[in-house]
């Protein structure tokens, strides 16, 4: 009688506790727009956008949609994006490194799960890159190919005023 009593009291007290907590609700569920987009812009859209060296562009949600299998196998693997440096040796940070962490990795790999949900077209990101792709343009060089001065050639050593094989006795 006392065990059933102990045993019924303690599921009383935690139905009454269970109805006391605030129910929690779902986790929003992960969309293109809001929480993918941000990660492609930042590590994959240097290269994944027309005219550049990858094979396919990234930039919208029509573009990413053929490919969440491979791209999915290619982040957890770790072949995308390519960095091609140990991060475990040596230095550890870059500038403008556009490796994944892991909640990146975590976050795309759900979102193809969940059958990659596109997103309320309001929460998509301003395009980083515009709609034409950036164009590199090379600068003036920088190295200076004019002769020194006269007064600056008489302090630099020439390999043909001294030598010491010449100095040396036969």
């Amino acid at each position: 009688m006392t065990k059933t009593l102990i045993v019924g009291s303690a599921v009383l007290m935690a139905a009454v506790a269970g109805a006391q907590t605030p129910a929690k609700s779902p986790a929003a569920p992960l969309t293109f727009t809001k929480d993918v987009a941000p990660i492609l812009q930042r590590a994959c859209q240097n290269c994944h956008r027309p005219g550049q060296m990858a094979p396919m562009s990234l930039l919208t949600y029509q573009d990413v949609r053929p490919w969440i299998r491979s791209i999915k196998q290619r982040v957890v693997s770790r072949e995308m994006p390519p960095l091609g440096i140990d991060p475990h040796v040596g230095l550890q940070s870059f500038k403008n490194d556009p490796s994944l962490r892991d909640d990146e990795i975590q976050t795309i790999v759900k979102w193809v799960d969940a059958g990659a949900p596109i997103g309320s077209a309001a929460d998509m990101p301003k395009p980083r890159i515009g709609g034409a792709a950036i164009t590199w343009t090379p600068a003036s060089p920088k190295i200076d190919t004019s002769k020194p001065s006269r007064a600056n050639q008489a302090r630099q050593p020439s390999c043909t005023t001294f030598s010491p094989m010449r100095s040396m006795p036969t």
